[in-house]
């Protein structure tokens, strides 16, 4: 399809005509062909933003990748958009997708499953590959500077300023309070981001904005004063504006890491300070194992009904929602790496099944195991 700036449709291609009986039949049941209509143009202005390459989920669930029409000075004349497709086969969109849909019936399923193969499947490098043609393709009809080598790349699923692993990565650790491993990861993200920004300190101060406010909610999901965190939050967004030079910047970040890092279990006016660092301790180095709170009072040599008070207390969650978040945080990192199947991951993180995996892990992060790799899946280094 191409667009105009306000989302109007300009052209649509004689192959885009045979999704259209499926189309048809998927808004009706969800509802959602005007939020549809909305997110077209949307991925359009964000191919603009993100160097003229996007790729996005569209509110049908579906995948769309848009690109640019710009002319000589920059300004968008309309939008390219490719799609529908699926990143996955059709029985995966029906299972994780459309059954996940509280207000869908079984028969507005099936009646979505038989109208689904006007839709074709498409694998995450076929996906890049489309992305790359089309950008090319919405370049060789305007003569405008080549934004690849002055914006940022997309920060989706399969574009980053920086592998999308690091990002996750970061903030695991930083909601477990593992200073050392959160400062190695931060270091190799302001690499990549001083290489994609190019000392450009406008654009990087956009970039820590966003950065600040991912850490302060990792810190207080991993347990830290929600007081003292917004505290710090608004007096660190204000004094973004100050810093002159990306070296300070730089180093200010660094600093504001530390200090989110600090407050996440932050026990040191506490009553029973060793005995809840001696638990996290022992949850992090066996969260694998079929790990009882039986077995963590013996360890620390009190009552099970001692510990679960004073843990409770101190952290303000139980030592079972504790070990869960563990368990779900170490699993996102191996769904992460696509050459694990994903069927072996429920045992080595400690879960008993994978039915129990999967419903803990989409309670807990909104997704499926299935769809978060497929989202989040380092599938350039694994492509074949």
């Amino acid at each position: 399809m191409v667009l105009d700036v306000s989302g109007n449709t300009l052209f649509e291609s004689s192959v885009y005509a045979t999704a259209a009986p499926f189309l048809d039949t998927l808004y009706k049941k969800l509802d959602c062909k005007e939020d549809c209509r909305i997110s077209f143009l949307y991925g359009c202005y964000q191919a603009r933003r993100f160097g003229g390459r996007y790729i996005f989920f569209a509110p049908s669930d579906l995948i769309y990748i848009a690109a640019p029409l710009l002319d000589a000075s920059g300004k968008m004349l309309a939008g390219i958009l490719a799609g529908p497709f699926l990143i996955n086969d059709y029985e995966d969109f029906i299972h994780y997708y459309m059954r996940n849909r509280s207000n869908l019936s079984e028969r507005d399923i099936s009646e979505i499953n038989e109208a689904i193969h006007g839709v074709v499947c498409k694998t995450p490098r076929e996906s890049r590959a489309i992305s790359e043609h089309l950008y090319y393709v919405a370049s060789a009809y305007f003569s405008r500077v080549d934004m690849a080598d002055s914006a940022p790349v997309q920060s989706n699923m399969f574009y980053s300023a920086y592998p999308v692993e690091m990002e996750d990565e970061l903030l695991s650790a930083i909601t477990k309070g593992d200073i050392h491993s959160a400062n190695l990861v931060l270091g190799e993200m302001l690499k990549h981001i001083m290489l994609t920004y190019g000392g450009n300190i406008e654009e990087l101060r956009s970039r820590v904005v966003e950065l600040t406010v991912l850490l302060s909610r990792a810190a207080l999901k991993g347990g830290a004063d929600i007081n003292a965190i917004l505290g710090l939050n608004y007096d660190y967004l204000r004094e973004i504006d100050s810093f002159l030079s990306v070296e300070d910047m730089v180093l200010w970040l660094q600093t504001v890491m530390r200090r989110f890092t600090q407050h996440v279990f932050d026990f040191a006016g506490a009553k029973h300070m060793d005995v809840i660092y001696k638990a996290v301790d022992y949850i992090k180095r066996n969260y694998a194992n079929k790990l009882t709170l039986q077995e963590i009072s013996d360890y620390l040599l009190i009552s099970q009904q001692h510990f679960c008070r004073i843990f409770k207390d101190e952290t303000g969650q139980t030592p079972g929602r504790y070990i869960t978040f563990v368990r779900v945080e170490e699993s996102k990192k191996l769904l992460r790496n696509p050459a694990i199947n994903i069927a072996d991951i429920p045992e080595m993180v400690g879960f008993d099944s994978q039915s129990y995996f999967t419903t803990i892990f989409k309670k807990e992060t909104g997704q499926t195991p299935g769809r978060y790799r497929r989202e989040n899946g380092d599938f350039r280094a694994h492509a074949t």
